[in-house]
């Protein structure tokens, strides 16, 4: 009775739970994504201008480096570094992000524009959001589409916009 009443609750809550994307071309997704919005996570707290690059390897994995300033746009430059690989053959709609040799947590795609200009990046519960973009900014209308998508499965209040630097210095 109480694994009926467990499974009947997890159906609840993520039956509005988006549904990875169906295709993601490793190739295409590697490259520089700078971040839009996030849900509050500890590992950000002090971060702006927050962007991620997937250098593709390979053996279809990727080398990824999340950097973002610390406190201000040209400060301190804070960078963290981990691998991710696709858990669903060569698509990268579902990711095993790894970060110190040991913590790896499963991500997924959940909106991918048709030219890869900008994307949402969730774990299956939706706990953790980014909506990245190609560019420092993102079209308003791009932005628009992508809320409306999430705000089916989530409370909006939750997203943290992020301040980026106009320039989109990393380097």
């Amino acid at each position: 009775m109480k694994a009926f009443f467990f499974l009947l609750i997890s159906t609840l809550l993520f039956a509005n739970a988006p549904l990875p994307v169906d295709n993601v071309n490793i190739k295409k997704f590697s490259g520089l994504w700078y971040e839009v919005a996030r849900t509050s996570n500890s590992y950000q707290e002090e971060c702006v201008a927050s962007s991620v690059e997937y250098k593709l390897q390979k053996d279809n994995t990727y080398k990824v480096f999340n950097r973002c300033f610390k406190n201000v746009i040209g400060g301190e430059l804070i960078e963290y570094k981990g691998t991710a690989k696709p858990t669903k053959g060569e698509s990268m709609s579902q990711i095993d992000m790894t970060y110190y040799y040991f913590f790896t947590k499963q991500y997924r795609v959940i909106h991918l524009e048709k030219d890869y200009s900008a994307a949402v990046v969730a774990d299956e519960d939706l706990e953790q959001v980014w909506v990245m973009s190609r560019d420092p900014q993102l079209q308003k209308q791009k932005l628009s589409k992508i809320l409306a998508k999430l705000g089916k499965s989530m409370n909006l209040k939750r997203l943290i916009y992020t301040p980026q630097d106009a320039k989109g210095r990393y380097k």
